[in-house]
């Protein structure tokens, strides 16, 4: 009997740690400057459930009350950390790293602004908790840089997290072709939206995550809502 169990709990560890899905998520950091004009921004990658619930939590709120990230950071891009098409030389340890509610500058040693840091090119890994950071969006292909992810469209979706409506304003004459998919990849919603019906409703749709395809005669754009109703 003994054997029999030991076997069905390895059976689900083994299953457990299979099943865990790595995700991404942009950080930006404001350089002490206003949150809406100059920014800094990385990529961190966690597969901790708790690590990302606590991310995903953040990103519902507004930037101001969302936290800073702590954790331990090693030599090289890790294959997903970069700002735009500049490819860091360091990157946060997958799951050795949190987010807190205050950090103090220094408490690592180094600056927020760690560049190139020597430290970090020989191998050395540091604990790094830059307090004018926080969670900015989760990414879907770190491979990309954020340039290939900007806007193809000229496009301003609001508000965003969205209660029972959400608007889209662009520059086009065109009419806007709008997809909505679920978190697993389930096409939910279809409509074509003009300059005066620009609004869709969302108040059917439960609290979370959704992904936005827009299509604008030949150009085509990903965006992300979250509807908290």
């Amino acid at each position: 009997m003994k054997n029999i169990l030991s076997i069905v709990i390895l059976i689900c560890v083994n299953f457990t740690v299979k099943s865990q899905v790595t995700r991404y998520f942009e950080f930006r950091q404001t350089l002490g400057q206003p949150i809406d004009s100059t920014y800094t921004s990385f990529i961190t990658a966690a597969s901790d459930t708790t690590v990302i619930n606590s991310v995903l939590n953040d990103l519902m709120l507004p930037i101001a009350n969302r936290r800073f990230i702590s954790g331990i950071i090693t030599n090289g891009a890790g294959g997903f950390n970069h700002d735009g098409t500049n490819w860091h030389s360091w990157h946060f340890i997958t799951n050795e790293w949190q987010l807190t509610a205050a950090n103090i500058e220094f408490c690592d040693g180094i600056s927020s602004l760690i560049g190139n840091h020597p430290s970090i090119i020989a191998g050395d890994s540091l604990y790094f908790c830059p307090w004018d950071s926080y969670p900015f969006q989760e990414v879907y292909n770190p491979s990309l840089s954020v340039e290939d992810l900007n806007s193809d469209i000229q496009i301003t979706i609001y508000s965003n997290p969205s209660t029972n409506k959400v608007y889209f304003k662009w520059e086009s004459s065109q009419h806007l072709l709008i997809d909505i998919y679920n978190i697993t990849g389930q096409r939910i919603f279809t409509t074509k939206l003009s300059k005066q019906n620009n609004d869709i409703d969302i108040s059917n749709l439960y609290n979370g995550l959704y992904f936005v395809h827009l299509t604008d005669g030949n150009k085509r754009e990903k965006r992300k809502i979250i509807v908290k109703n």
